[in-house]
């Protein structure tokens, strides 16, 4: 058995498809407002809702998924791998938008609980990964000393991720994953590259749990869908043994893709998931199968000016304690105490004002790294500049906006005149 970590916008934890698949903490007791387990999320016997910091739950208005994204995406890995535990991981919110690094808050938690597989059908366009080599170090770490394997959708703006990127799709050692219609032809709406997207699934017209009932489905289409159907195949890989390291694990995956020619000067194998492997989420109803699906806007991603993440510089032996010193000992410090989603990996919050100190600087030889008073315009430029010159870093980049990768929607239960295209960013 594999856990299966779905970085996405919820899961209906009341869905009969979830209810029997649902990973559970059991070092923490439900509905108590207590952390049981001291790992600093209250209630987190279902997964984790990063936007609340709390355990995700359900409520008489939402059974866990306001925005259904994350419901589809986990309802393919639970019929592709039966044996394997879904666990939700909120990021995404009710419009289906969130932060990178709250993805880091996600995978951090992922694999603390013992994720085999880290699922990531969000993503954004336009801002290349080198920007965001923080993503890269925790997926680095992730793979070397959890041995998890992550996956991402490659995107659906049409584009080739070679020459725009996505991001965390081309993020090293993500395996990206394309989208082909039920012909085996590449997607009109998926993101391609021969150097950065590894491999094709089926992305067209694909069923899953539908989110906003609690046995219901509905057909939904893109890489969102794809990207799942490859950490299926992982889970099943990876729930016979596991201590599998990642590469060995990838290694495996890649002896199950089946050449296409249509597929060859677009991937890096130039191949897809076989049919075998997906056939339990491709059938469609006659009443849905006439259906059309609208293509989304080219959308650029986006930076955001109020977060930034650092990621420490192993040759100066700095610790997270000695950072927080510092940022105490500033009486002018814009910033607040970082977070740590990892141990090496800081994400800072930046306030719009200075503030004066309490106390809690050690006082010895750090005079050298106090900083000038700030200057009172463009506060998170001058707070990323403090954090640039105390030299603890070896990189400090700016988060930025992701959403889920787009997809279009249509419910088997709804009249044909309320059927609708979801569309969104990537």
């Amino acid at each position: 058995m594999a856990v299966v970590a779905i970085v996405d916008s919820g899961l209906n934890l009341n869905h009969s498809d979830i209810v029997p698949k649902l990973w559970t903490n059991a070092a923490e007791i439900l509905g108590n407002g207590l952390d049981d387990d001291a790992n600093g999320v209250v209630d987190d016997v279902y997964g984790f809702d990063v936007l609340s910091s709390a355990g995700l739950s359900t409520s008489l208005l939402n059974n866990g998924d306001p925005q259904g994204h994350g419901t589809h995406v986990a309802g393919i890995v639970t019929r592709l791998s039966p044996k394997s535990k879904i666990m939700p991981l909120r990021i995404l919110d009710v419009n289906g938008n969130g932060r990178l690094s709250d993805a880091l808050f996600a995978w951090s938690y992922a694999l603390d609980n013992g994720a085999k597989v880290i699922n990531n059908s969000f993503g954004d366009v336009g801002l290349p990964p080198s920007e965001f080599s923080f993503m890269e170090e925790a997926v680095r770490l992730g793979r070397e000393k959890y041995g998890a394997v992550f996956v991402a959708a490659a995107g659906n703006q049409s584009n080739n991720n070679d020459v725009l990127p996505g991001t965390p799709a081309n993020v090293p050692g993500m395996i990206s994953v394309g989208a082909v219609t039920l012909a085996g032809a590449v997607a009109p709406f998926s993101n391609f590259g021969k150097e950065t997207v590894h491999l094709f699934a089926p992305g067209e017209r694909i069923v899953s749990s539908d989110a906003f009932t609690v046995s219901g489905v509905t057909a939904k289409s893109g890489t969102s869908q794809a990207a799942p159907m490859v950490s299926a195949v992982v889970a099943n890989l990876a729930g016979k043994n596991k201590n599998i390291p990642a590469a060995t694990l990838e290694q495996k995956l890649f002896k199950k893709l089946k050449p296409s020619r249509q597929l060859v000067d677009v991937s890096l194998t130039g191949s897809a998931l076989a049919s075998g492997l997906t056939r339990k989420v491709k059938s469609l109803p006659p009443t849905a199968s006439s259906k059309r699906y609208a293509r989304e806007d080219f959308v650029i991603g986006q930076l955001r000016r109020d977060r930034f993440i650092g990621v420490l510089d192993p040759s100066t032996g700095v610790t997270q304690k000695d950072v927080a010193n510092d940022l105490l000992c500033k009486g002018n410090s814009l910033i607040d105490e970082p977070d740590w989603p990892f141990d090496n990996i800081a994400v800072f919050s930046v306030n719009q004002s200075s503030r004066r100190s309490r106390g809690g600087c050690r006082g010895s030889g750090r005079s050298s790294r106090v900083f000038d008073k700030p200057k009172k315009s463009n506060p998170p430029k001058q707070a990323f500049t403090q954090i640039v010159e105390t030299g603890f870093f070896q990189t400090v980049e700016w988060d930025a906006e992701v959403s889920f990768a787009s997809d279009r929607s249509m419910s088997f239960f709804d009249p044909p005149s309320l059927l609708s295209s979801e569309m969104s960013l990537f």
